[in-house]
């Protein structure tokens, strides 16, 4: 069987692994040092550690009870992850481990009929997975005191992730569907992981206060159409109205042309956009 650190490197040097994850390029290399050097963007390597609490986390989740009530064919990704260890083919671990993971990102995506009423008012994308690169280059900007949150949660499972990885002080789950909140609740207690450290917010994104979070991820919450570019200007005045420093995390980045010259790119690489915040 191969050990986590061969799966590790792996995941940061095959070309399955890219295309798969949109041209994720998974890890982290003096990020800081060379703001908007696009051409060349760093490597970002996962860690023996940080595979190992993905996998874990991730197996955990997928072999309860409760979630396989809610996902009936998860045990079968969960159980086709565990053969391919065993047989030690890497970039089938990899392609069965993605596959885990994006099938517990869909769990609980259902809408109420007024939910439903703004997820087609805002031109709102439902459910897509991030990948694991946002969550291994989180690392250098999550720290024991931090305030992550997450703009369109879904079920929760990116921040859930953000606190297996990086403990930190809390995780505000932004989300509209409460269908998906109570999906994301039964992963955050098989997790383990203390209702002080997760907030759910049932809530348009629009309307929760923003003032207190260090670093904001969000996946394109909305197409930036009529109702969506609404949400970007909002959003935009929301963080540019905060009185510290932080940093947003963008994938399928829309941002760009509605935030003011304070916020500056240190990374980007086609999938994730990333912005420090300077007042």
């Amino acid at each position: 069987m191969k050990r986590d650190p061969d799966l590790a490197m792996s995941f940061a040097r095959t070309e399955y692994f890219n295309m798969l994850m949109k041209n994720n390029i998974i890890a982290v290399k003096h990020i800081m040092e060379t703001p908007q050097q696009f051409n060349n963007p760093p490597e970002i390597m996962f860690s023996e550690k940080q595979i190992a609490i993905i996998v874990r986390s991730l197996l955990k989740l997928a072999l309860n009870s409760a979630v396989q009530a809610e996902l009936p064919d998860i045990d079968k990704y969960a159980k086709n992850f565990m053969i391919e260890r065993e047989r030690g083919d890497l970039t089938s671990q990899e392609y069965a481990l993605l596959y885990l993971y994006a099938n517990l990102h869909s769990a609980g995506t259902k809408y109420s009929p007024s939910e439903y009423e703004l997820f087609k008012k805002r031109n709102a994308y439902s459910c897509h997975p991030g990948g694991l690169s946002p969550l291994i280059l989180a690392e250098h900007f999550i720290s024991p005191g931090s305030v992550s949150a997450d703009l369109g949660a879904g079920n929760g499972l990116q921040g859930l992730l953000l606190q297996c990885l990086y403990p930190h002080r809390k995780t505000l789950q932004i989300e509209i569907s409460t269908e998906l909140i109570r999906v994301g609740r039964i992963f955050q207690k098989i997790l383990g992981i203390s209702d002080d450290r997760i907030e759910w917010v049932h809530d348009d994104i629009v309307n929760v206060s923003l003032e207190a979070v260090d670093f904001i991820y969000l996946y394109r919450p909305v197409r930036p159409l009529e109702g969506g570019k609404e949400v970007y200007h909002i959003i935009a005045n929301k963080l540019s109205a905060i009185n510290k420093s932080f940093v947003v995390f963008s994938v399928a980045d829309c941002l760009a042309e509605f935030l003011d010259k304070r916020f500056s790119i240190f990374y980007s690489d086609g999938h994730l956009t990333c912005y420090k915040f300077s007042p």
